[in-house]
């Protein structure tokens, strides 16, 4: 018999590190086939550690609203991505609307794990933006959902390890527009610049167009990046300080027009903001003229 190494552990053991009870794990084992690798008929079962991942993971998509069978199928297949984003969505729309904070940072930290930033923003994280903003159709008690999954998720995309930045890597800037206060998107596009290896550097909030040109002289960025949540905060005081400077202008965000001012680029997906600041295609990626929000 093959020799494994490291440690095993029991079935109670196990258990016990999963918070389920032993009858649990016995059915996973008897109706999904969840069995520790390499286990034989008649001898105590004995996991090793990528079993307990593999259970781990599965108790994860289970308590994230997923059928069981489906979450074993997820699990065995050996495919992150196999997971299908609906189940991503309904798991985190339920934390939110629950106000369960805690909740919410558990499943973005596995999102962003298993589907890179931008996989989990464009396939999950707006959708379910999308969702829990339609609960409160104006209705100022219902908006706390919102902000819940809001400050959820600025808290997982900050909890994100950044690696160092690629050789030559050029600067990138971002910014509100000066009465914008819509910072999320931004945050998904530095974390994913961040995991593209491109340094980037966040003005964050309405950021007054003096202190932009500071900062544009100060850092020298290869680009800039303007948000501008709503046709009002879109400002084009911002892009005509700009010209003054050696920068690539980028627009971003609905409150910009179809058709942005000559020499500005508009990015309206996450993926296509990577692709056109990193030179990276990735899921959803689009032109610059594409109608999808970042």
């Amino acid at each position: 018999m093959e020799a494994h190494a490291g440690p095993a552990w029991t079935a109670g053991q196990v258990a016990q590190q999963l918070g389920i009870s032993e009858s649990t794990l016995r059915t996973w084992h008897r109706r999904y086939g969840l069995d520790p690798r390499g286990a034989e008929p008649g001898h105590y079962r004995r996991y090793r550690e990528e079993d307990v991942a593999r259970l781990r993971r599965m108790l994860e998509l289970v308590k994230g609203g997923m059928l069981p069978s489906d979450a074993a199928r997820a699990v065995q297949d050996g495919e992150p991505d196999s997971v299908p984003a609906a189940h991503d969505v309904t798991g985190l729309v339920a934390a939110a609307r629950a106000l369960d904070t805690e909740r919410c940072g558990f499943l973005l930290d596995g999102l962003f794990a298993r589907r890179g930033v931008v996989g989990a923003w464009e396939l999950v994280c707006r959708p379910a933006l999308a969702a829990v903003d339609g609960d409160h159709g104006g209705d100022p008690a219902l908006v706390a959902v919102e902000h819940a999954l809001s400050w959820a998720l600025l808290g997982a995309l900050h909890r994100l390890a950044r690696p160092p930045a690629a050789p030559a890597a050029a600067l990138i800037l971002l910014a509100c527009t000066e009465g914008e206060q819509h910072t999320l998107p931004l945050a998904a596009l530095s974390a994913a610049l961040a995991e593209a290896r491109v340094p980037s550097r966040m003005l964050g909030a309405a950021t007054p167009v003096r202190s932009l040109e500071r900062a544009v002289r100060e850092t020298r960025p290869e680009a800039v990046v303007l948000w501008a949540h709503r046709a009002e905060t879109a400002s084009p005081g911002a892009l005509r300080a700009l010209l003054r400077y050696p920068v690539r202008r980028l627009v971003a965000g609905p409150g910009w027009g179809a058709r942005p001012a000559a020499g500005t680029e508009r990015v309206t997906t996450l993926a296509g903001a990577i692709a056109a600041l990193a030179g990276r295609d990735g899921p959803g990626a689009g032109a610059a003229g594409d109608q999808h929000k970042v």
